[in-house]
């Protein structure tokens, strides 16, 4: 009562398993010689190649226009030897000097062609030897229209510690991009000191004053607006 049997296929499993490995290996080998590649296979040969990253659309934030440029005045700095507000020159009289200060209270950098430039001046003479100098005429004109600015008439001492100051008021001119003015002072020196006897001599100087051209807008990113 106690058969037994024994199983008529259990020893021929193994020979399946192991006839599959090899064919499998077998193919392995085969592409790796050869080089090809089979779709969905692991490796360098058979790995789908990598997909290249699409471009992504700008939204709609990021493809608006940006902001337009602001346009700013930007005021042009004056040039010319006014343009720090005073200049000095050194002029020959007869054996001595003649030292002419110009100045303004007035902001350079406001004067346009439209403007009216206040121009002060103080005159004096150095190394007098004690002789007596005067100014008996001052006269001021703007070059480019012959208008007289100043004429002064009489006797003003000039030598250390005097000297002689005056003020101008330069008109307007809409179509001058500058204006040249002409200082002209007639002087009396004394020949000797004490002599009483004078020689005369007429000293002519120039003035250039230079202006700002209207202002120019220009523009900037509008990051630099801030």
């Amino acid at each position: 009562m106690g058969s037994s049997h024994t199983p008529k296929h259990r020893a021929a499993r193994p020979r399946k398993v192991v006839a599959s490995a090899i064919t499998a290996l077998s193919v392995a080998t085969v592409l790796a010689l050869t080089g090809c590649s089979i779709p969905g296979l692991p490796g360098p040969t058979g790995a789908p190649e990598v997909e290249q990253a699409a471009a992504i659309a700008p939204t709609a934030t990021e493809t608006q226009a940006a902001p337009a440029a602001a346009a700013v005045p930007v005021q042009p700095t004056i040039t010319g030897e006014m343009a720090k507000g005073s200049v000095s020159h050194k002029l020959g009289a007869a054996e001595n000097q003649l030292a002419i200060d110009y100045w303004t209270t007035q902001n350079t950098a406001s004067w346009t062609p439209d403007t009216s430039p206040i121009i002060r001046l103080s005159a004096s003479v150095a190394g007098t030897e004690k002789k007596v100098i005067k100014v008996t005429r001052f006269n001021a004109r703007v070059d480019s229209t012959g208008t007289i600015l100043a004429n002064d008439t009489g006797d003003f001492a000039v030598d250390a510690p005097h000297s002689y100051s005056s003020s101008v008021v330069v008109p307007g001119d809409a179509a001058a991009v500058k204006t040249r003015l002409i200082f002209t002072m007639d002087l009396l020196t004394e020949t000797a000191p004490g002599s009483g006897v004078y020689t005369r001599q007429t000293i002519t100087d120039d003035l250039v004053l230079e202006f700002a051209l209207p202002a120019v807008p220009v523009s900037l990113p509008a990051a630099a607006q801030n």
